[in-house]
């Protein structure tokens, strides 16, 4: 007995929807394997590097306090730096590390690389985009990649007025909370948040694309005094 057209056709409409159901399924296994790899690393590099490197910087501090008589090389070897701690660099997957931030209403943490230079950068974590550096007096603006799975900035729609996220920076070893006092989303040619008057406060900036890249949601967050 053959098919009539409309048996074809629903079999084929069947195979095509089992394709896609498929094919769905796969990509989100992939993005979910993605996210949970990359912040598997993120946190394995901020636990067992970054805070280990890190109390061995802050050490370095104390055992310089301890001494009474500073010679004159001991004082030179520490100039470059703020109080005592040498300015040594740390490289998460080749790019130089600037901090870390912690946002712990969304659960997440992730290496701050230095000054964004490539695109490549944000590939792998969040990056310094613009301003006077972590936990520095003034305006400090973070980028990061907003992937639908939460992955980087990707949970930043999820972060509130009042929410606490965290800053430490590298060079001196200070973990700093600050408070999330405005949230906006603005056109991508806007950057009038970068350039902005903080009247003597540390501030920071979470920068991510939304609306297939056409607009930029914009987080400002101050240092909690």
């Amino acid at each position: 007995m053959r098919k009539s057209g409309f048996d074809r056709f629903l079999t084929v409409f069947l195979s095509i929807l089992v394709v896609g159901i498929i094919g769905l399924s796969v990509f989100l296994v992939y993005k979910y394997y993605q996210k949970y790899n990359i912040n598997k690393d993120a946190n394995e590099f901020i636990e067992d590097t970054f805070d280990e490197e890190l109390a061995k910087r802050k050490q370095k501090i104390d055992d310089t306090h301890d001494q009474e008589d500073e010679d004159e090389a001991s004082k030179e070897q520490n100039a470059g730096g703020i109080r005592g701690i040498d300015t040594d660099a740390l490289t998460y997957k080749n790019y130089v590390v600037a901090g870390k931030i912690e946002m712990p209403t969304v659960n997440l943490q992730y290496p701050v690389l230095d000054y964004l230079t490539d695109m490549d950068q944000i590939e792998v974590s969040v990056a310094m985009l613009y301003g006077v550096g972590l936990n520095n007096v003034g305006n400090t603006v973070i980028i990061g990649h907003n992937y639908r799975n939460g992955l980087f900035f990707g949970s930043n729609k999820n972060l509130k007025l009042g929410d606490t996220i965290y800053i430490t920076d590298w060079e001196t070893g200070n973990r700093r909370p600050y408070t999330i006092y405005n949230k906006y989303t603005t056109e991508e040619a806007d950057s009038t948040y970068m350039q902005r008057d903080t009247e003597g406060r540390r501030e920071v900036t979470l920068v991510t694309c939304q609306g297939d890249n056409r607009y930029r949601l914009v987080i400002y967050a101050k240092e909690q005094e």
